[in-house]
C-alpha cells in the first residue's frame, strides 16, 4: 500500500459516513442490548390479571365496540383496547397470543428508546447525547414492570406518545410548518386514551413550548393543554359516571379523594427511590421526610448549577431549557396525578412495588438530565445533528457498559424476586411474590399456553358444530387469570363471532353501555 492509499483509508475512517455508520450500529446495539437484558421473561411471557379483562373486552369486533367507552379501574382507554384487538387478530389464536404480546412489548420499548434518542439528539444537535439517552432508557430496570406486564405497558405507550408530541413540537419550532403542530396535538389527544396519566401531555407540551421563549412558541404553548382538557371533558361526558364507580371515587367526597399532602410525599419518595436509587441498580426504602429533604437538596443543586456571574460580581441564573422544562413537568405531573388519587390513605410502602407508575417519570428524568447536562440550548434547535467524533462514541459505549453492569443484578431481582414488580409485595397482595428459577418461569408459561390451546380447541369445536360450550370451557382453568372478578368468565376470552347466538355463549353479562 503506497502512502497516498494509506492516507485515503485514514481519511475514510474519520469521515462522516463512517462515523454515522458507527452511530447507527451503536443505536441498534442499544436496542438489542435491551432485548438481551430482558430476554428470559420475554421468552416466557405470561398473561395475568387485567390482561384477561382487556382481552375479553376486545378480542372480537363486537366486544371491542361494546366496551370502547367502558372504564376499567377508572381508566377509559379505547386506543389500548384497539391495540389489544389488533394484536389478538395478529396472533390468530389464544395459544399464540403471549408470544405476540411479548414482541409487542419489546417493540414498544424500542420505539420509546428511539423516540427519546431522537428528541435529545435533535434538541441538542449532538448524536452522541441522543445515544446516551437511548442507553439510559433502554438499560434501565425501572421500565421492567411496564415491559413484563402487558396491561402495565399502557404507561409506556402513553409516555411514548408524549415523546412523539414533543418531537412534533420540536420539528415545528425548527421549520414552522403548522401541520407539525397538528400532529403534536393529535399525539397529545392519543396519550390519555392509552393511559389516564397521559393527560399530563398538555402540561408537558405547554412547558416545552414556553421554555423556548419566542413569542410564537409562547402563544402556541396553551394549545396542548387545551387539547388535553378537551379530551378529558369529552371522555368524562361519555363515561363519567362509570369512571367514578369503577375507581371508587363516587363513594368519597372530592376533598378526601384527592389529597395534595400524600401526593407530594409519595412523589418525593418515588423520585428518590425509583428515579435515583433504582437507576443506580440498588433498592432502598425512604421515609417521606427523608425523600422531601433529598428532593429539596437536588432542586437547590440544580438551581445553583445554572448560576452565571455577570460583570460587577452580580449573579444571574440561566433560563431553563426546553428539555429540562418538559422533563421536570413530566416527572412531577405524572407522579403527582397518580398519587393524588391513588394511595392517599396509605403509606408509600403499599405503592412501592407498582413500578409501572414510574415508566413515564423515567422518560421525564432522562429528558431533564439530558437538558441539564447540555446547559444553554439555542431556540430554535439546530437544523442538523453533528456527526459524533469517535471519542464521544467510545464514551457512549463505556456508559452503556457501565449501565449494564449496574442494572443487570436488579433486573434479576425484578424477574425472580419481585415477580415483575418494582419491589417485594405482601403475599396477600394481588400479585404474590415468587422466587422462580428460569426453568420455573418457562414451566409457568408452558402451563398457561397449554390451557389457552385447550380453549382454542373448544373454540374451533363450537365454530364447527355451533353447540353451546359454556360447561366445557368452565372446566379449563387458565393460570394467571383472576378468580375474583365476577364479571369475567373464561368463555369471554373466546371468539365465537361466526356461531349462532354468540352473545349468549360468549358472555353471561350484558355489555356495558
Amino acid at each position: 500500500m503506497n502512502p497516498s492509499q494509506s492516507m485515503t483509508r485514514r481519511i475514510d475512517l474519520n469521515g462522516l459516513g463512517f462515523r454515522w455508520a458507527l452511530t447507527a450500529l451503536l443505536a441498534i446495539a442499544i436496542c438489542a442490548g435491551s432485548r438481551w437484558l430482558w430476554d428470559l421473561p420475554l421468552r416466557s411471557y405470561y398473561l395475568k390479571l387485567d390482561d384477561f379483562v382487556y382481552l375479553a373486552r376486545s378480542r372480537t369486533a363486537w366486544s371491542l365496540w361494546a366496551h370502547l367507552r367502558a372504564p376499567h379501574n377508572g381508566h377509559v382507554v379505547p386506543l389500548f383496547l384497539v391495540e389489544t384487538h389488533l394484536l389478538a387478530r395478529l396472533a390468530g389464536s389464544l395459544e399464540a397470543l403471549p408470544a405476540v404480546l411479548s414482541w409487542a412489548s419489546y417493540v414498544m420499548l424500542v420505539l420509546t428508546v428511539a423516540a427519546t434518542g431522537h428528541l435529545v439528539a435533535r434538541e441538542t444537535g449532538r448524536a452522541a447525547l441522543g445515544l446516551a439517552a437511548m442507553a439510559a432508557v433502554g438499560f434501565s430496570s425501572v421500565l421492567g414492570p411496564a415491559l413484563l406486564w402487558y396491561s402495565a405497558g399502557q404507561a409506556l405507550a402513553a409516555g411514548t406518545m408524549i415523546l412523539a408530541m414533543l418531537a412534533a413540537l420540536q420539528a415545528w419550532r425548527v421549520r414552522g410548518w403548522w401541520w407539525l403542530l397538528a400532529v403534536a396535538l393529535l399525539a397529545a389527544t392519543a396519550a390519555p386514551l392509552l393511559w389516564t396519566a397521559g393527560y399530563t401531555a398538555g402540561l408537558v407540551g405547554m412547558a416545552y413550548l414556553w421554555a423556548d421563549g419566542r413569542r410564537a412558541c409562547r402563544r402556541a404553548a396553551a394549545l396542548p393543554l387545551v387539547v388535553s382538557v378537551a379530551t378529558g371533558l369529552l371522555v368524562y361526558r361519555v363515561a363519567g359516571p362509570g369512571i367514578a364507580t369503577a375507581s371508587q371515587l363516587a363513594a368519597r367526597p372530592l376533598r378526601q379523594a384527592v389529597q395534595v399532602g400524600p401526593a407530594v410525599a409519595h412523589t418525593a419518595q418515588a423520585v428518590c427511590e425509583a428515579l435515583i436509587i433504582n437507576n443506580l441498580g440498588l433498592d432502598a426504602a425512604t421515609t417521606a421526610p427523608q425523600a422531601l429533604v433529598l428532593c429539596a437538596l437536588l432542586v437547590v443543586r440544580w438551581a445553583w448549577s445554572r448560576r452565571r456571574f455577570e460583570s460587577g460580581g452580580s449573579i444571574r441564573f440561566r433560563h431553563i431549557n426546553c428539555l429540562e422544562a418538559a422533563g421536570a413537568v413530566l416527572v412531577a405531573a405524572s407522579l403527582g396525578m397518580v398519587f393524588a388519587v391513588r394511595g392517599t390513605e396509605t403509606t408509600f410502602d403499599n405503592l412501592r412495588a407498582l413500578g409501572w407508575y414510574d415508566a413515564m417519570p423515567e422518560l421525564g428524568v432522562v429528558l431533564f438530565v439530558s437538558g441539564w447536562w447540555s446547559g444553554r440550548l439555542d431556540s430554535p434547535p439546530p437544523w442538523s445533528i453533528e456527526a459524533p467524533p469517535r471519542r464521544e462514541l467510545l464514551a457512549v459505549v463505556l456508559l452503556a457498559a457501565f449501565m449494564l453492569v449496574l442494572q443487570a443484578p436488579r433486573v434479576g431481582r425484578v424477574i425472580f424476586q419481585y415477580n415483575g414488580l418494582a419491589a417485594p409485595i405482601a403475599a396477600e397482595g394481588p400479585i404474590p411474590v415468587q422466587l422462580d428459577t428460569p426453568a420455573e418461569l418457562f414451566e409457568r408459561a408452558r402451563a398457561q399456553r397449554q390451557a389457552l390451546a385447550a380453549l382454542d380447541r373448544l373454540e374451533q369445536a363450537a365454530r364447527r358444530s355451533g353447540a353451546a360450550i359454556r360447561q366445557d370451557v368452565s372446566r379449563v382453568p387458565v393460570p394467571g387469570m383472576p378468580a375474583n372478578k365476577g364479571e369475567l368468565s373464561t368463555i369471554d376470552l373466546l371468539d365465537l363471532s361466526d356461531t349462532t347466538g354468540t352473545r349468549l355463549r360468549s358472555s353471561g353479562n350484558a355489555p356495558e353501555s
